[in-house]
């Protein structure tokens, strides 16, 4: 019994069970779709008006995106709004359907008809009104040949006569904007109350009682007229009666109408009130636009400066007017001698001599007709730059400036005005001053007494207002050799009170100099401390303000040959040792040089080094062409030889140093990519270690992370060069890792090429670039690459290190690079820092960045004495736009770290974030630096308890 259960359970649990291999697991990615939250409004549910309101403000932060939502619930408010008796509540679902029709797909033929249908049946002005508001929100929608701008233009028309003012403001504004339809254009959808045109209608109500009408009135020509109609000159002589309207948005609307109409109709002539003459409109509307710089209202003060800037045609005698706050002759005409003789040889009334006071005036004057208050052109530019509001004294100032850009002789006028703003206590304002006086600096010669009051500025705390006066300096011209003294008197002052601003007094001198040689040389033996009998002790030559003096007298010595006579010996040799140390602000002065056979080999090797430099940079990658096809000991030698010539020739011209700077980097990385390759594939170094080829790739990469974020300007062709140097780099590392690494290593690794490899492939296939042998092999073999089959992978990579070759490099122009300067803080190891131990210290950074597209990849890198580093994202206010590619950073850092033992340094620098994708996958995607590190000495000390 007990054999035949055992024979049993063998034949019940013993059989064969086949397994299929197992399939390759699929990894799923889920995503969960964010559902439209579905909003029930319910409004028949609700009680009082308060809480349908209180639901539609509910909606209205919560309006549907989709378009089955927005019909939903279009349907709802529509079935509602038949049976709703509130008013208030009638308007807040009109203006709901405004926001609903924004939504795409929305049916807007469905809700015009139900506007225009509405329109017949609604009784509260308040909602007719409203109805109009989302109709003009409505018809932007719609095509201009629609059929609903008609019938939108006659509901307009028909109801712009309506009692209230809502449903005349709405009407008013509804006709400006469905007025610049092209079939609108043609003809008007008057009908037969209205046969006139729309500019008559809208002139109709520029004299409503209610001043919201008025405004909506004036608003809606100024619409047709951005629109493209011409407007009528009928409407001048209103708009000018509405400059003394009482409401501030009548008055806005009215000067911005003239100044519209004084483009259209510049020399069409207007009479002058209680006149018999008649002007410009041109010069009439500037005067009338200048007498509104006194309104009682800011914005309409603000408005009127701003529209004067750009009357660039307005005569003289007007313009001149507005600098001068004097009235004569009461407002009246002065006639000269020969016309009152005239009318008194006419009226034959001649004094006898006989009566006291005979031959008095007959003219009898009122005083009610002498408006005082009404002084057109008079003193306007004075009222706005002495106005309480910095926004008037700005506007005022662009518009005094760009006037006097036009014209030379009011700009000679307008300069003492302009000088005078820059004692304005309020920073904006000092410098949009200084700005103005630097562009219509083409026009001045300035005086004594000008420069006075413009070095000032020097002695201001904010760096922005002493750099814009320095900049502004290197552009004006002085009169006296006084006002040389005075300048170069003041920019020592400010070197001794700001000594980080050496550079850029250093600059400004230079141009001083260049632009005043003949001044210079009148206060050469002052500036120089010259003595016809006494010999002077030699100045120290590290003292920035002598080396100030120095690049003053250099420049303008380099135009004025007859300076150099009066140069002491060691004068000589602190030009040539300035002429070494800052060759960009000390110019060649050719009678200093040491002999003039030198100087004609040193000006013709200049020369020819400018000259040939981009054409060796052009040879050289001609040459290094077919490196491909060479051994790899010849291209290691070849290289080393290009990269050591290509490093000094980025310091042979600057306008080529870009392009010479970027080619050497790119043979940088082919050289070690190329000992690399070497190592790799020769038999004797089977046994290279994986950190080695490790460490060498990641600096391969970094370089050429480097080609990608630090210029600008570089080909297409380049770019796909340089990512196809990191997929060879990426192989490289690949088949060695394969070979020698754990399991760990290799699953990660090959997961990063297949990763990189499959950007390649997108590229390749989006922009068909052309590509080389290992990366057409590599693509070929795409879906063969897996981190599940190492073996399949290794062999493929192993096939691909046989055809691994250096790239050429291809041509190379119009290369940028990008720069930065730091300009405080000042490295200095002698003071010390002092900062609370946990606390802050706040440190200022001031750079000047060139080159950069986008300012935010800039961040500021503070690393601490312990390697700790700290990155600092500068905010936008501190950042200055100075051209397209030029910015300047000013900004505070603020430091916090524990105690240290001793005074360290703290190194502060500039960085952009990296460009490029193979660093970013291998977790080694670092801050690219901008500058060399500047170092601050920081002491530390306990805080206090």
């Amino acid at each position: 019994m007990a054999a035949k259960l055992k024979k049993r359970a063998l034949a019940e649990f013993s059989h064969v069970v086949t397994e299929e291999p197992p399939q390759p697991v699929k990894k799923l990615r889920l995503i969960q779709r964010s559902v439209a939250p579905t909003i029930s409004l319910n409004l028949s549910s609700s009680n009082s008006s308060q809480e349908t309101i209180f639901l539609l403000l509910k909606l209205e932060e919560n309006v549907p995106t989709d378009k089955e939502g927005a019909e939903a619930i279009y349907t709802e408010l529509t079935e509602h709004l038949i049976g709703e008796r509130d008013a208030i509540v009638r308007c807040k679902i009109i203006s709901m359907f405004a926001r609903l029709a924004l939504v795409p797909g929305f049916n807007i033929q469905l809700l015009a008809d139900d506007l225009l249908n509405r329109i017949q049946s609604e009784t509260s002005h308040k909602a007719l009104g409203q109805i109009f508001t989302t109709a003009r929100s409505v018809s932007q929608m719609l095509s201009p040949s629609s059929p609903y701008i008609q019938r939108f233009m006659r509901a307009a028309f028909k109801n712009v006569s309506d009692s209230d003012h809502q449903v005349r403001k709405s009407c008013l504004q509804l006709i400006g904007c469905l007025a610049s339809c092209e079939q609108q254009r043609k003809d008007t959808p008057a009908s037969p109350d209205w046969p006139v045109s729309i500019q008559e209608v809208l002139t109709r109500y520029i004299s409503d009682e209610d001043p919201r009408v008025r405004c909506s009135a004036f608003e809606a020509m100024l619409t047709l007229h951005n629109s493209g109609q011409y407007l009528g000159l009928s409407v001048y002589h209103q708009a000018c009666s509405a400059l003394s309207d009482d409401y501030e948005g009548v008055r806005l609307a009215a000067i911005q109408l003239i100044w519209v109409l004084s483009h259209l109709y510049p020399e069409s002539l207007v009479p002058v009130t209680d006149s018999m003459e008649e002007l410009r409109l041109l010069d009439d509307g500037f005067a009338k636009i200048c007498s509104m710089v006194t309104d009682i209202s800011v914005k309409v003060r603000v408005k009127a400066c701003q529209l004067l800037g750009s009357l660039h045609l307005v005569s003289p005698k007007f313009l001149e007017q507005t600098l001068d706050k004097k009235i004569m002759s009461q407002l009246r005409r002065k006639r000269s001698a020969h016309e009152r003789a005239r009318d008194n040889y006419v009226s034959g009334e001649w004094s006898t001599g006989q009566k006291w006071a005979d031959d008095a005036p007959k003219e009898d004057v009122d005083p009610d007709s002498v408006n005082l208050l009404n002084i057109g052109a008079c003193g306007a530019f004075i009222h706005g730059l002495e106005d309480e509001f910095l926004e008037v004294r700005n506007a005022a100032l662009d518009s005094l400036c760009e006037l006097a850009s036009n014209s030379p002789q009011f700009s000679n006028l307008s300069q003492d005005s302009i000088i005078d703003m820059f004692n304005d206590e309020i920073e904006s304002v000092r410098l949009n001053a200084i700005n103005s006086l630097q562009k219509i600096s083409h026009h001045l010669l300035l005086r004594e007494d000008q420069v006075e009051i413009i070095l000032g500025v020097l002695q201001d705390f904010s760096h922005g207002s002493r750099e814009a006066l320095r900049d502004m300096l290197c552009h004006v011209r002085l009169a006296t050799k006084a006002c040389i003294n005075s300048c170069i008197m003041g920019l020592l002052d400010n070197l001794q009170r700001y000594p980080q601003d050496r550079v850029s007094v250093w600059r400004c001198a230079q141009k001083l100099g260049h632009k005043h040689p003949a001044h210079t040389l009148a206060l050469a033996p002052d500036l120089l401390c010259l003595h016809p009998y006494l010999d002077t002790p030699e100045p120290d030559m590290d003292d920035p303000a002598y080396i100030t003096v120095l690049v003053l007298v250099f420049n303008a010595a380099a135009i004025t040959p007859t300076m150099v006579p009066l140069f002491q010996e060691h004068t000589r040799r602190h030009y040539s040792y300035l002429r070494s140390s800052l060759p960009d602000f000390v110019p060649i002065i050719k009678s200093l040089e040491m002999s003039e056979d030198l100087m004609i080999t040193k000006k013709s090797s200049t020369t020819a080094s400018l000259t040939d430099t981009n054409q060796f940079l052009e040879e050289l990658t001609h040459r290094l062409r077919n490196i491909q096809s060479m051994e790899f000991s010849a291209v290691v030698s070849i290289l080393e030889v290009a990269c050591r010539d290509m490093d000094r020739a980025k310091l042979l011209d600057k306008r080529v140093s870009a392009s010479a700077d970027c080619a050497c980097v790119f043979l940088q990385s082919q050289l070690l990519f190329t000992k690399l390759l070497t190592k790799v594939n020769d038999p004797s170094q089977c046994e290279s270690d994986t950190a080695m080829v490790t460490s060498a790739v990641d600096k391969i990469l970094e370089l050429t992370t480097k080609l990608q974020t630090m210029y600008l300007g570089l080909s297409s062709s380049l770019l796909w060069s340089v990512r196809q140097i990191e997929l060879k780099a990426l192989t490289l590392l690949a088949v060695v890792v394969l070979s020698r690494g754990s399991l760990a290593e290799k699953i990660r690794t090959c997961e990063v090429f297949k990763q990189y490899l499959s950007l390649i492939r997108r590229s390749v296939e989006a922009e068909g670039c052309p590509s080389d042998v290992v990366t057409l092999h590599l693509l070929s073999n795409f879906d063969l690459i897996d981190p599940s089959h190492l073996q399949v992978t290794h062999s493929i990579l192993q096939t691909g290190l046989s055809l691994l070759r250096p790239s050429a490099v291809p041509q190379l122009r119009g290369v940028r690079k990008v720069s930065a300067t730091i300009e405080e803080p000042v490295e200095n190891q002698e003071t010390a820092i002092k900062m609370a131990a946990g606390l802050t210290a706040g440190l200022r950074v001031v750079a000047m960045i060139e080159n950069v597209t986008d300012v935010k990849t800039v961040k500021i890198k503070v690393k601490y004495p312990d390697q700790q580093s700290q990155l600092v994202c500068p905010p936008k206010s501190g950042w200055t736009r100075l051209s397209n590619l030029r910015h300047r950073l000013d900004t505070e850092v603020v430091m916090s770290h524990a105690l240290w033992s001793e005074s360290c340094n703290v190194e502060i620098s500039l960085v952009l974030e990296p460009c490029g994708q193979a660093r970013q996958l291998l977790k080694k995607q670092e801050m690219v630096e901008l500058i060399k590190p500047v170092k601050i000495l920081v002491s530390t000390k306990p805080a206090k308890i």
